[in-house]
């Protein structure tokens, strides 16, 4: 199929489900002309968007018409009511609304997969959080110390190559210890990231998330997109994963009478009856979801602690308080509590740079939140980055990374929430924090930590994950 071809099709498409889709959105529209915020963007901004915007500026072009009008708005983006909020109080009675309960599967279609936890709505989703919610209880927490200590020292002795060298990307060697550690405390796998496959499959399959998803926003079937040289790239990553994925079964296939609740052992649990599709899509989601929660949070708090020498300092020296007691105390979870300080770190750390900017929920009916009568079939979505770096809730420094602010407690606690909120807060965030704060501790044992970045220069970009635009660079020398 020549551009040409294709694209006279991809906007033949896009006016006919315009058109066709205008008379059934009247309500909804006689609802939104209530809210505040702008009538909508014009068919032309919308193609704009989706086929000629850069991808990493999808979120900040959309907000881009909408910011003057926060803290809540709407904005028609080809038929879809979008409802934009950094409120807080909004927020949380969003997250905990059983009417909000479920997350556009549009918004999401940009995942490829439809069985994972992240993009499950309804009683599927209810089904599938009740049982893997297991592999993240008080229990099996307690499990996973040792391996975070040992996956950590593992790559901190990997990174000895590169003490008093220039800087070096970060996530080079945290995505190496997320993954590892990863794969061995949920799919009991051993695996080298740097030999391993999976890793240029994972690669691909981010930057393919972001291509693929204007094709899909607009209905463009997957199978006409297998024709495209992106689909067939798409088909190339998914056989990468299939091969990985199976080695990972058929090796945990062989232990299934352990009494262990790994994420693995429950999806391979015929008693829970997930299917082929289920179990793979499964993997892929809690892979991707604690890969980029971990990954983006230590490399960005080492950043952060290599500017602030003086925020460095203090967390080098509750550590070396708590370890005078006992210099060979192993990790426990009563242990990793003494490290208070750490956590406010890693908090701030949080609120300056989610790793979920923005996420998105649909009213399954008319619901009325904070006296606004929502549409039902709208989609909500949830600017988490403008709330952390609201004014409103953090003071004239928000901009400014400073710890110490979580210290006499927040001005709202419902304005922070990395990990968004209600009966679908990440299911493993407990999990996350373990895993950063132990890799933290070891990494500052160990070595010191400079950056020649100023936090005012750093970009980002926003599409599924928050990144930054220009890596992750830093340089060490040995404590």
């Amino acid at each position: 199929l020549t551009l040409k071809i294709i694209s006279i099709v991809l906007i033949a498409t896009l006016i006919t489900y315009y058109i066709v889709n205008y008379w059934k959105t009247q309500r909804i529209r006689q609802l939104a002309s209530k809210l505040p915020g702008h009538n909508g963007l014009s068919l032309l901004s919308s193609i704009y968007i989706l086929f000629i915007t850069k991808r990493k500026d999808y979120v900040s072009t959309i907000l881009s018409y909408v910011m003057e009008d926060f803290p809540m708005t709407k904005i028609w983006f080809l038929n879809k009511l979008l409802i934009i909020t950094k409120d807080a109080d909004f927020i949380q009675k969003v997250f905990n609304s059983h009417k909000t309960y479920d997350k556009p599967k549009e918004f999401y279609q940009g995942f490829l997969v439809e069985k994972g936890l992240i993009v499950m709505s309804g009683a599927e989703h209810k089904r599938h959080r009740k049982i893997l919610n297991k592999a993240f209880s008080s229990k099996m927490l307690e499990l996973l110390p040792e391996i975070f200590d040992e996956k950590s020292k593992k790559i901190l002795n990997l990174m000895e190559d590169r003490v008093d060298c220039a800087e070096f990307e970060l996530t080079d060697y945290i995505g190496a210890y997320s993954f590892e550690a990863f794969g061995k405390s949920n799919y009991n796998y051993e695996v080298d990231y740097y030999q391993s496959e999976i890793f240029r499959a994972y690669e691909g399959y981010c930057s393919l998330m972001i291509d693929t998803l204007p094709f899909l926003l607009v209905g463009f079937p997957r199978k006409f997109l297998n024709l495209m040289k992106l689909g067939k790239s798409l088909i190339e990553v998914e056989k990468k994963f299939d091969r990985f994925f199976d080695e990972v079964c058929n090796t945990n296939d062989k232990a299934l009478n352990r009494v262990v609740n790994t994420v693995v052992d429950l999806l391979l649990d015929p008693s829970n009856k997930f299917d082929e599709q289920e179990i793979k899509e499964e993997l892929i989601m809690t892979l991707l979801g604690a890969f980029e929660t971990t990954t983006r949070t230590i490399s960005t708090a080492l950043m952060m602690l290599g500017m602030h020498k003086d925020v460095q300092q203090k967390g080098v020296n509750e550590i070396d308080e708590i370890y005078s007691q006992d210099d060979n105390q192993e990790f426990t979870i009563d242990f990793l509590q003494k490290f208070t300080y750490l956590e406010l770190i890693l908090k701030e750390t949080m609120r300056l740079f989610a790793v979920a900017p923005i996420v998105a929920r649909e009213t399954s009916e008319e619901v009325n939140i904070n006296g606004f009568l929502l549409p039902k079939n709208s989609t909500i979505l949830i600017s988490i980055h403008a709330m952390h770096r609201d004014k409103k809730y953090w003071g004239s420094d928000a901009d400014k990374f400073k710890p110490e602010r979580f210290e006499d407690g927040m001005s709202n606690p419902l304005a922070w929430a990395p990990f968004t909120g209600g009966s679908r807060i990440c299911i493993g965030y407990r999990y996350a924090m373990m895993s950063m704060k132990i890799f933290l501790i070891n990494f500052l044992r160990k070595y010191q930590v400079d950056c020649s970045s100023k936090l005012k220069d750093v970009e980002t970009e926003m599409t599924f994950t928050l990144n930054f635009l220009n890596g992750y660079h830093v340089s060490i020398t040995r404590k």
